[in-house]
C-alpha cells in the first residue's frame, strides 16, 4: 500500500464559481482579452487560497505487483484480496485486541507480497501462508463477524467468539514470522558486507578492527596455556 494525496474537488468548484459570477455580474467584461486574463487570475487565486481551508486528504492505494509469472501474480492478487477482507473485518469488529492483531496481519501480509514481487523464487518459503494460513484466517474473521451479529448471544456463540479472540495474537505472530523468513538472506548479506567494510576501514587505519583470530586466547596461547614444570 502507498499513500496518495487527493485534492479536494471543492477547489475546482470554487475556481469555476469565479468565472460564473464574473459572467453573471459583468458579462461584457469577459468579452475582451483583459477581462479574460483578470478573471483567470482571480480564479487561480481563489483556487490556491481555498487549499488552506480544503487541503484534501491522503488515501492508501494498492500498488500493482507483477512478478512476470502469471500464475503467481494471480495468487498474489487473490492473497491481497483476502487482506482487503481482513481490513474490512477490522473496520466492522469493535474489539481492540482483534483490531491490533488484524493490523499486524495485514502489514505482514503486504510485506510478504511485496517481497515476492521483488523475488518470486521465495514463494516456496510462504507457500503454506498463501494456501492455508491466510484463507483460513479470512474464514475465521467472517465467522466472528457473523457470530457478533447474532441477536441471541448464547453460550455456544460466546464460546466460539472467545476461542477466536484467544487465537488472533498467535495468528498475527505466525504471519510476522512468515514475513521474517523472506529476509533471512538479507541478514547474511548484511553481516558479510559489514565484515568486509570493517576490514577495509581497518586497512586504511580508519578504525581499529580485531578479527576473531586476533581475540586473546584464540589464535595464540595465553600465558600458562601450555603448562610446564618451570
Amino acid at each position: 500500500m502507498k499513500q496518495v494525496h487527493v485534492k479536494s474537488a471543492l477547489l475546482i468548484y470554487i475556481a469555476a464559481a469565479v468565472w460564473l459570477l464574473a459572467g453573471l455580474i459583468f458579462p461584457r467584461f469577459l468579452l475582451g482579452l483583459p477581462g479574460l486574463l483578470v478573471t483567470a487570475a482571480l480564479s487561480a487565486a481563489a483556487g490556491l487560497l481555498s487549499r488552506r481551508f480544503f487541503p484534501g486528504r491522503d488515501i492508501e492505494v494498492e500498488e500493482k505487483i507483477a512478478t512476470g509469472d502469471a500464475r503467481l501474480d494471480e495468487e498474489i492478487a487473490q492473497g491481497r484480496a483476502r487482506l482487503g477482507a481482513l481490513r474490512e473485518a477490522n473496520e466492522a469488529i469493535d474489539n481492540p485486541q482483534i483490531s491490533a492483531a488484524l493490523d499486524r496481519m495485514t502489514r505482514a501480509g503486504e510485506q510478504i507480497f511485496h517481497e515476492l514481487g521483488r523475488d518470486p523464487k521465495k514463494y516456496a518459503l510462504v507457500r503454506r501462508f498463501m494456501s492455508y494460513y491466510l484463507p483460513t484466517t479470512e474464514k475465521l474473521m467472517d465467522t466472528y463477524r457473523r457470530l457478533m451479529g447474532a441477536q441471541a448471544q448464547g453460550e455456544n456463540i460466546r464460546s466460539a467468539m472467545g476461542t477466536i479472540e484467544g487465537s488472533v495474537d498467535m495468528v498475527a505472530d505466525a504471519f510476522e514470522k512468515c514475513a521474517d523468513k523472506l529476509f533471512a538472506d538479507a541478514e547474511m548479506d548484511v553481516d558479510a558486507e559489514i565484515r568486509v567494510l570493517k576490514t577495509m576501514l581497518a586497512g586504511d587505519d580508519l578504525i581499529r578492527y580485531e578479527s576473531p583470530s586476533d581475540q586473546p586466547g584464540e589464535a595464540q596461547g595465553t600465558p600458562g596455556a601450555m603448562g610446564g614444570n618451570g
